[in-house]
């Protein structure tokens, strides 16, 4: 064997002996959470909606779920020497405190103890912005703005286009048309401020109907049992 075989030989050697370690400043930054799998299935939408899909790991050891958590106090730290993640307030994933680590400077893997949770991170440079932050921004009357089937733009054939929804802020709707015709009932918001329900009765604990916010949007899906019906959704827009 030569000597420069010899020297790449022995520097892989000495490579393979260092033990894999995960320091902490590899956490540091914004994530977005791509994948959450629970036995090799794909659970995100059970657990994260668009405002929640983030993780954002401070450097004075604070960590923060979601565009609009606002709790500093809880905390997490790395064990590097055997890349354990601590999230010491729990997490979204069924409060998990403890998470094994394989990180890069853009992907991040984490692994419960007992190989049941699979997370995915992606860095990110940049948050994007929420165009409805608090829910005092969803009082107000919306009117319907567009009507789409299947995707496309179906509005002009919609038989109800002048029908609104007034938010109170006493947590009352209003729900009308030009004619006259109204309901009334409750409203609330979920944690995320991506979904607001509407109730017949202000302690009633299921919903009759669901509006999902969307930057400045709010809107639903008509629901069927028939898989061969169109897929209707109807755009509510603040006009003041």
């Amino acid at each position: 064997m030569n000597k420069s075989i010899l020297l790449v030989v022995l520097f892989i050697s000495v490579l393979s002996a260092c033990k894999y370690t995960t320091p902490p400043e590899m956490l540091m930054g914004k994530w977005y959470v791509a994948s959450v799998k629970a036995n090799g299935h794909e659970m995100i939408n059970d657990y994260l909606d668009q405002n929640t899909r983030y993780l954002i790991f401070n450097e004075e050891g604070t960590y923060q779920v979601g565009l609009l958590d606002s709790v500093s106090e809880k905390a997490w730290m790395m064990h590097s020497d055997k890349s354990e993640l601590i999230m010491m307030h729990g997490s979204p994933f069924d409060n998990i405190k403890k998470w094994n680590v394989k990180a890069s400077d853009e992907l991040v893997y984490l692994t419960d103890k007992h190989n049941h949770f699979n997370i995915t991170l992606n860095r990110k440079e940049k948050l994007p912005e929420i165009q409805i932050a608090e829910e005092n921004a969803l009082i107000g009357k919306w009117i319907i703005d567009k009507v789409t089937v299947n995707g496309y733009d179906n509005s002009d054939k919609y038989a109800y286009p002048n029908r609104w929804i007034l938010l109170a802020d006493n947590g009352r709707f209003y729900n009308g048309s030009d004619n006259g015709d109204q309901n009334v009932g409750y409203w609330k918001t979920n944690s995320s401020l991506t979904q607001v329900e509407f109730y017949d009765q202000k302690e009633q604990k299921e919903s009759f109907i669901t509006f999902n916010i969307a930057n400045n949007t709010l809107w639903y899906e008509k629901q069927t049992d028939d898989y061969d019906n169109p897929q209707v959704r109807v755009y509510f827009k603040k006009v003041n």
